[in-house]
């Protein structure tokens, strides 16, 4: 008997070891959209950092159970992920500066680490339509604190709660162009390139080199990106 359950134990231990590593169960390959989104900084400065020289690209890929956005550069020593686990409603931030790889767990509702999202937001659509990077968009007008400005979110394709690693988490359609603002950098992405492609579920998941920090530390760490100290 005691044989018996302790094999038990085993089992169940392994079925929740494997739970950590793979929180959803998923085939190795799955169905995504893939959108890529140029990247136009509104400022000629991040902090101390010129904005001529950041990564002018992001990759999204557009899933049933995850969201997952990746902006990368510096010849591959730094890249920035976010997981979006669209069950759950939490992100997963990767960062990745100079071979130094940590990570922030968000909780349910939180927007990923050293995003700024404006203290008073508010939408309305203007029934204008446009066709952005290949996606059939409508526009939106953001009243955002003290300035107003139009993104775009398409019907072309869905997922549940498309937006959660943005301020627009209301608004329920994946975005074809938006602003947002990530520590110093103010941001205007437009959509480039969209396709359906198949992926590997590992990208999901957190890689086993990354390490696991706060999110005052992840924070402190993406502004300190920006500046000279």
């Amino acid at each position: 008997m005691s044989h018996k359950i302790h094999l038990s134990f085993l089992f169940l231990l392994s079925l929740l070891l494997n739970s950590c590593h793979r929180p959803i169960a998923l085939p190795e390959i799955v169905e995504a959209h893939y959108v890529q989104y140029n990247i136009d900084y509104l400022e000629s400065m991040a902090g101390d950092i010129p904005t001529r020289i950041l990564p002018t690209k992001m990759d999204s890929w557009f899933t049933e159970y995850f969201v997952v956005t990746k902006i990368e550069g510096f010849f591959n020593q730094f890249s920035l992920i976010q997981i979006a686990n669209l069950k759950h409603k939490t992100v997963i931030t990767l960062l990745n500066f100079f071979g130094n790889k940590v990570y922030y767990r968000g909780e349910k509702g939180e927007l990923p680490s050293g995003i700024i999202a404006p203290a008073h937001l508010s939408f309305r659509t203007t029934g204008e339509r446009s066709v952005i990077g290949g996606l059939n968009s409508e526009q939106v007008e953001v009243s955002a604190d003290d300035e107003v400005f139009h993104i775009y979110f398409t019907r072309d394709f869905s997922v549940p709660s498309p937006n959660l690693s943005t301020p627009y988490g209301a608004i329920g359609h994946p975005l074809s162009d938006f602003r947002i603002q990530l520590s110093y950098l103010k941001m205007h992405l437009s959509c480039d390139i969209n396709e359906s492609r198949m992926i590997e579920s590992e990208i999901f998941m957190i890689p086993e080199e990354y390490r696991p920090v706060t999110r005052p530390l992840m924070e402190e760490i993406i502004n300190s990106l920006f500046t000279k100290e």
